[in-house]
């Protein structure tokens, strides 16, 4: 009489057929690091009323001081002179509006999420028009470089330096500790910057700028960006 010794097999041992064990793990680490990297993107979907109140919120707290300042200057809104003032006003105060409107009843986690978002647009907005306004009146002293082209040159690195400025400040603002991924620049953010190109051609005072108003086209892009913060969840 034999006894029948079933041949060791290391893939039926339950304690090392962990390949899907391992494959879980694997998943589990992925979908957090993915979930890392979306810091301040949306968590869920927004809801059409919040939309709504974003939109509005943004629009109002651009309109606002806009009027103010153009009732200051004794000109149209529409017929304003943009300087700095102008600029950090109205992206300012789309920020605080939509974020104000879209915080009614929201938990604090999603309020803390609309704020680091509303401190990265505003950042965005303002540091690098503020080089851009610095720039222009350094070349406007000295004749050689006082001229439409050195300008523009001059702007074009305001507003890289001011991006990445805002970038960083941004960051260590709302995350001191470093604990969560740094908030990157995305496609999204470098179209609602598109005012820093608008206000190369305001500040700069180049003659076509002036000549169509390119300078209107600011408080629709100042509202996109408070917007962009109000519906962050």
């Amino acid at each position: 009489m034999t006894l029948g010794i079933q041949r060791f097999n290391s893939r039926q041992n339950v304690f090392e057929n962990t390949t899907r064990l391992h494959r879980t793990e694997i998943e589990v680490d992925q979908k957090k690091k993915t979930l890392m990297q979306l810091r301040y993107k949306r968590d869920e979907k927004v809801a059409h009323v919040d939309k709504i109140k974003s939109i509005t919120g943004a629009g109002l707290g651009a309109a606002i001081p806009m009027l103010l300042l153009a009732k200051a200057q004794k000109k149209s809104p529409w017929n304003m002179q943009y300087r700095l003032k102008e600029v950090i006003s109205m992206s300012v105060g789309a920020n605080l509006g939509a974020i104000g409107l879209t915080s009614i009843n929201k938990p604090d986690k999603e309020k803390i999420k609309k704020r680091n978002e509303g401190i990265f647009q505003v950042f965005n907005s303002v540091l690098p028009m503020a080089l851009v306004d610095g720039s222009i009146k350094v070349c406007e002293k000295f004749k050689k470089l006082n001229n439409a082209p050195a300008k523009i040159a001059a702007s074009v690195l305001g507003v890289f330096a001011g991006t990445q400025s805002g970038i960083y400040l941004a960051n260590k603002i709302t995350d001191p500790k470093d604990l969560q991924p740094d908030r990157k620049y995305s496609a999204k953010d470098a179209i609602a910057n598109i005012d820093d190109a608008v206000g190369i051609l305001v500040l700069g005072k180049v003659p076509f700028a002036d000549k169509i108003k390119i300078g209107r086209v600011l408080p629709f892009i100042y509202t996109y960006s408070g917007y962009r913060s109000g519906t962050s969840n």
